[in-house]
């Protein structure tokens, strides 16, 4: 009997062990223009879109976020047929967030949405439960239609929630162009899969917290 047993739990710590890391590259884009910003201190218009990266880990494990690189592209759109010049002077923000499901803003510190620690202790493995593994901001403008601005996280280390959903959002705003703005996120994300028991030992509880609007602040991407 007691063999039986010994059997049955290797069997089942070798099932249960990590899987991975796996390399997964995407893309997406957007159009945006959106209305008239009427927040106090906003002008122009704002824009937003998000979707969502659904994993799909065999029965009983979760996703671990690794790393995440790649750029954000983004750039004042002219369509076929507009004579129009864009305005010298004009400019919009743009900005892209990858988040997971917890809400968006940190308990600990308002104006804030927490991340993982950038460069965590030399041997010592970081296990927190972040909500914003990347936001990162950039601008175009009449003078200057083009941007591109590029990321590399190697230290993300981010548990998604349950439901295994990664939040893709991107947003324009302050834009004064009067075209649409054409933002496109490109990046490869390496995860892993983990078994649920193992990933809720090793992470820290999460906090209650508010949400705001795109675009002004970290907590705001959503």
């Amino acid at each position: 009997m007691r063999l039986r047993w010994a059997v049955v739990l290797l069997a089942a710590t070798c099932c249960a062990q990590v899987q991975g890391p796996f390399d997964a590259s995407m893309n997406f884009a957007a159009n945006l223009l959106g209305p008239v910003d009427t927040r106090p201190d906003c002008w122009g218009n704002a824009d937003v879109a998000t979707w969502t990266v659904s994993f799909n880990p065999p029965a009983g494990f979760q996703v671990r976020i690794l790393s995440v690189h790649g750029d954000l592209v983004s750039w004042i759109a002219t369509l076929p047929g507009d004579t129009s010049l864009t305005p010298p002077q004009s400019n919009a923000g743009v900005l892209l967030g990858l988040q997971s499901t917890d809400p968006a803003a940190s308990g600990r510190c308002d104006w804030c949405a927490d991340v993982v620690a950038r460069q965590p202790p030399a041997g010592i493995r970081v296990n927190v439960q972040a909500t914003t593994m990347l936001y990162i901001q950039d601008s175009v403008a009449g003078l200057m239609p083009k941007s591109r601005a590029s990321y590399d996280r190697a230290d993300v280390n981010t548990l998604l929630q349950s439901d295994n959903k990664l939040v893709v959002t991107v947003a324009s705003w302050l834009n004064t162009t009067g075209k649409l703005i054409h933002i496109e996120p490109t990046f490869v994300v390496t995860y892993q899969f983990e078994p649920v028991a193992a990933a809720a030992a090793t992470s820290r509880p999460r906090v209650q917290i508010s949400r705001g609007a795109p675009g002004g602040n970290a907590a705001g991407l959503r």
